[in-house]
């Protein structure tokens, strides 16, 4: 039989706030974390806005010259896996050897490899910086958390686009059922509002050209929804197999259990048919390992970038795996207030619907003001909503077509 897989710890670094708390505070709230850009020149970009995490002091979580080698998604994702295992009241001498690290990353660091560049064309190979290079590399996430918090039984580094976050917790359970590991921190962590990065989001059509009202630029579902806002990010999940959390005496958040995922590759120009199966598969096969119905799904903690196409075809894509019950089952995006932080998107929305599990409260999708006729599914609009909730779906998706999603319920007693 396999093991079942709890969550017991949580982390946050967020544009709208630093640890869970002030999170889940800020989504219920409405609190919206995008903004003008600070962190370069966008004057010439048609979006200039973005969700960046402002107040964040890596002093906080390291000495100068450790926060000096690494990138500053790096920082995000290790700081919230600091705050995970405080969250999770860890004890560095539990179950020996048996843990790890499963890390969601993007893509290299682009701030980084931005700022190794320009040092080589402005000043030549001779002031060339060498810890650049392991300061740019993917992996760099996955090492520094495993390196700072002790998890290095195995150290795992996964690159879905968006789905990373997820796929990497897809991972993570499986691991933990068949006994290879007791426990697992499964951080994401993005940070590419750069120059030239944030330029090719805007040439791909990706991003909202709504500069005049940041506050409202992102809309997930809303008819007058006209692109994504960009965003950072540092989530981290602590996974544990469930029997060694109770012997530990761990406060359970819930229980996972079922993940699905799919890597139906599409090109922009293609039909919603595709992107719409594979986010409807990927639910699926959430469900089928989860041994669940979908009238037995509670809430959908949703992908929703307010892009006019995916938001349209994650609502069919509900419809197809959930049928009529679709219309009465809520779901809602936390990207109106967070952004798009990439990969880290997954695992903060993910976080968002355990505490609704935990909480009995559905965090809303905020600036929803003009229904979209062709999106006409519950999204919780702009208001926090009090319903209990058993079993909970959260799904992610990648530009570049995979898609991921996670089931959970309700631990015993919580």
């Amino acid at each position: 039989m396999r093991k079942r897989v709890a969550i017991t710890g949580m982390g946050v670094v967020s544009p709208i706030g630093i640890g869970l708390d002030e999170y889940w505070e800020g989504l219920l709230s409405g609190r919206v974390g995008v903004g003008p850009i600070t962190a370069f020149d966008a004057s010439d970009y048609p979006c200039r806005v973005a969700a960046e995490v402002l107040g964040f002091k890596p002093s906080d979580y390291f000495d100068r010259k450790k926060a000096r080698l690494m990138a500053r998604g790096t920082q995000f994702g290790v700081a919230s896996a600091t705050l995970c295992l405080e969250d999770a009241n860890w004890d560095h001498s539990c179950n020996g050897s048996m843990l790890g690290v499963a890390a969601g990353i993007s893509n290299s660091p682009q701030d980084t490899v931005e700022e190794a560049v320009m040092q080589l064309r402005d000043h030549g190979y001779r002031r060339a910086l060498p810890y650049q290079l392991n300061k740019s590399l993917p992996h760099g996430l996955a090492a520094e958390t495993g390196t700072a918090t002790g998890f290095q039984q195995s150290v795992m580094t996964f690159a879905t686009a968006c789905t990373a976050g997820m796929n990497a917790l897809g991972y993570a359970i499986e691991e933990i059922r068949q006994g290879r590991l007791y426990a697992i921190l499964c951080p994401a962590a993005d940070a590419n509002i750069a120059k030239y990065a944030f330029g090719y989001f805007c040439k791909a059509g990706m991003l909202t050209s709504n500069n005049e009202d940041p506050q409202h630029a992102s809309r997930p579902f809303d008819l007058d929804r006209d692109g994504g806002v960009l965003g950072e990010a540092g989530a981290c999940l602590l996974l544990e197999d469930f029997d060694c959390a109770r012997r530990r005496g761990a406060s359970i958040y819930a229980e996972i259990i079922g993940y699905g995922t799919t890597g139906i590759g599409y090109n922009p120009g293609e039909q919603q048919s595709t992107v719409s199966q594979g986010m409807a598969k990927a639910m699926s096969n959430a469900m089928k390992d989860a041994n669940c119905h979908p009238e037995q799904i509670d809430y959908i903690g949703a992908h929703g970038v307010s892009d006019r196409r995916l938001d349209l075809w994650e609502t069919n894509a509900a419809k197809e795996v959930f049928g009529k019950y679709a219309y009465r089952l809520p779901l809602s995006s936390a990207k109106a207030q967070i952004g798009i932080p990439q990969n880290a998107a997954g695992i903060l929305q993910m976080i968002a619907t355990v505490m609704a599990v935990r909480e009995g409260i559905l965090p809303p999708t905020v600036n929803y003001d003009t229904p979209d006729p062709e999106c006409d599914l519950d999204y919780v609009p702009n208001e926090p909503r009090h319903n209990r909730v058993q079993q909970a779906l959260t799904l992610a998706h990648g530009f570049n077509g995979s898609d991921a999603a996670v089931i959970i319920r309700r631990a015993e007693g919580a």
